[in-house]
């Protein structure tokens, strides 16, 4: 770990090498950290803070929520692909929930706002139990994008809404200071591949049993 000293430039990157004589950045991850801390400057603005509240809807627990809600209705208004459609995003979002979650066990990365507010950025194998060491990859943005593909399939434009939903909170989560650009891009990434998993399973299980719900 690299802690500058006070007569360093404040907005500068810690040194590449480190005391512990870690790689240098690549220029990806130069870049990444660059446009990640040049967003996240602006995170004092009423507009990104706005952002970051209403972002909060594409936490696992609000999206998991929705999902067993479409269920419920659909149960109870007797449509078999609105109920299907409830359990589609359940299980995507489950399944993005448990690919991230393996993911930020395996991998250590310290949030924008650390380096701002702390003056430190760590990156590494191994994770981590604390939060501000967990940015690798975006949970909201894994979730959200898997929560959006399900929703697309039986229903294109409201998939599509809930798409560009996604990517204004990737932007919030970058510009709030929670996540480096391409731990969004990671999270996306996650969310897509979970749901192509889940929508395969579910449409198999569908082929074999035609009068189910799913």
């Amino acid at each position: 770990m690299h802690e500058p000293s006070d007569k360093e430039d404040a907005d500068s990157l810690p040194n590449p090498e480190g005391e512990s004589g870690n790689p240098k950045f690549n220029q990806l991850e130069k870049a990444d950290v660059e446009f990640g801390k040049e967003l996240a400057s602006h995170r004092d603005k009423p507009v990104v803070k706005i952002a970051a509240k209403a972002s909060k809807i594409g936490d696992q627990e609000p999206l998991y929520a929705i999902g067993a809600a479409v269920v419920l209705c659909g149960l109870v208004a007797r449509d078999r692909q609105l109920a299907g459609t409830g359990a589609a995003l359940l299980a995507a979002v489950g399944a993005a929930d448990a690919a991230k979650s393996l993911i930020k066990d395996l991998v250590k990365r310290t949030r924008p706002h650390v380096l701002l507010d702390e003056r430190r950025y760590e990156t590494g194998a191994g994770g981590s139990e604390e939060k501000p060491d967990q940015s690798f990859p975006s949970g909201h943005m894994a979730g959200s994008v898997a929560f959006a593909r399900a929703l697309s399939r039986p229903y294109p434009r409201a998939g599509a809404l809930c798409g560009l939903a996604s990517l204004g909170l990737g932007w919030s989560r970058v510009a709030k200071g929670a996540h480096w650009p391409l731990d969004v891009a990671a999270g996306a990434a996650i969310g897509l591949c979970s749901e192509a998993i889940t929508g395969s399973v579910l449409a198999a299980i569908k082929r074999h049993h035609p009068r189910s719900d799913i």
